[in-house]
């Protein structure tokens, strides 16, 4: 019995031999080299930076930026005031106001990669930032910072500021490369019948030798997969200022001041143009976490694509 399993062990040896004999003939040429691309992506979801308090949005890149991709100034839609509750704090035409008094901003900033004329063009950054008019005109502030760039601070004010950087604190980078990335950000809109949290998305593309900027924009939806459209795309104006107009949820004015979800949104930011998106792409633009291959390739598509609507 022991000299069978000898003849056993020994048999089973000899097969695995062979077998890896054979594999190593199929595979004696070194691996493929990855992709020249392959460490371009960083798939590490992140935040963006924070436009520094004091930089002042006008209607073109703030200073240290080389795009305004969107400056939003919103304000109640002027039919639906009358629908704004009166908050026991403070009233409706506070509120009103209030719903006006912040501006948000979102920058990006493409730059040569080195010195000299032929160096490529980088996506360097995105940035986002929020603020009021100060002594310089529209500033960026936070709670800390807005007297000392002339806005004159309330709790009132302090409280709308600090849950709009709360709410934006939310922000996300799933996907960036050399020219391109990908910017996930929590907007409030009608959907249906009541206001709700969804997502935009924000491709952005920068042109390596020009460095012009081309943004995208599509709705990924709430967390639960509703209010998304992933049908269209649209590409912004540059230098977008976006005069949003609210809508009020009276739902959402049962405490003694406004919640999260008191206004929203029900249209898009300026674009230049919408674009119906290939079903074959719907489920690559939806994804919130990628391999360097597939940002690679929803770039390359995204790309394509707005190549093939240029006028």
């Amino acid at each position: 019995m022991r000299v069978r399993k000898v003849i056993l062990a020994a048999s089973a040896l000899a097969v695995s031999a062979l077998l890896a004999a054979g594999l190593a003939t199929q595979l004696g040429q070194p691996p493929a080299a990855p992709p020249a691309w392959a460490g371009d992506y960083d798939v590490t979801a992140g935040p963006p930076e924070m436009i520094a308090p004091g930089t002042v949005v006008e209607q073109g890149p703030p200073k240290g930026w080389s795009h305004l991709v969107v400056k939003s100034l919103p304000r109640v839609r002027e039919s639906e005031k009358a629908r704004v509750p009166a908050a026991p704090l403070i009233g409706r035409d506070l509120t009103v106001r209030m719903a006006g008094w912040m501006f948000t901003a979102f920058a990006a900033d493409v730059t040569r990669e080195s010195t000299g004329p032929a160096a490529p063009y980088r996506l360097r950054a995105i940035g986002l930032g929020l603020g009021a008019q100060g002594t310089n005109g529209d500033t960026v502030v936070t709670s800390e910072t807005a007297l000392g760039h002339g806005v004159k601070m309330d709790w009132i004010k302090r409280q709308v500021l600090d849950t709009g950087y709360k709410i934006q604190g939310q922000a996300v980078i799933p996907v960036r490369g050399p020219s391109f990335a990908l910017l996930d950000t929590p907007v409030i809109v009608r959907c249906g019948d009541r206001n709700r949290m969804v997502r935009y998305r924000y491709a952005l593309l920068a042109d390596t030798g020009t460095g012009a900027l081309d943004v995208l924009l599509w709705v990924l939806g709430a967390e639960s997969g509703e209010c998304s459209d992933l049908t269209r795309v649209v590409q912004l104006e540059p230098n977008c200022v976006d005069r949003a107009e609210l809508i009020p949820d009276p739902k959402e004015f049962s405490g003694p001041r406004p919640s999260d979800l008191s206004f929203a949104v029900d249209k898009l930011p300026p674009h230049r143009l919408e674009i119906v998106l290939p079903p074959e792409l719907r489920e690559r633009a939806a994804q919130t976490r990628f391999a360097p291959d597939e940002a690679r390739s929803l770039e390359v598509a995204l790309r394509k694509l707005t190549a093939g609507h240029r006028p």
